[in-house]
């Protein structure tokens, strides 16, 4: 499988504003997208906050979307995940699964995105992308 591109770091935090507050004054972040979990349901019914830091975004979560869907039990504050973007989720996901990857969500449609989760063999989580 060839990657594309490094997407992005997702980080659950047990507080949004402070964590914002400290990627913003030390690392110069840039608030690309704030999002409520009113607004959501399912794997979006999450407080979230996207920043531009360098090249790359980093996403603060009150809790990992497929926390708050249900698919895993409650995740640990701290690093949730990381994402690259591939050309096709499922192409890739059968590559891996062939390879004896472990996955811990097979592909799914998520609003215009095809995601897929795996593990590393230190049980990292590791996100797939494809824009559809």
């Amino acid at each position: 499988m060839h990657p594309e591109s490094f997407f992005h770091v997702a980080i659950k935090t047990d507080d949004l504003d402070a964590s914002e507050s400290f990627y913003r004054t030390h690392f110069d972040a840039a608030v690309v997208e704030r999002g409520s979990a009113a607004d959501g349901e399912g794997a979006t019914a999450v407080n979230h906050v996207t920043l531009d830091v360098a090249d790359k975004l980093v996403y603060l979560f009150d809790r990992a979307p497929y926390e708050a869907a249900g698919q895993v039990e409650s995740v640990p504050t701290g690093f949730l995940h990381y994402g690259f973007v591939v050309p096709d989720v499922d192409a890739a996901h059968e590559e891996l699964t062939g390879d004896s990857v472990e996955f811990v969500m097979a592909p799914t449609t998520f609003g215009d995105l095809r995601i897929a989760f795996l593990t590393d063999p230190d049980g990292v989580r590791v996100e797939l992308i494809e824009h559809l």
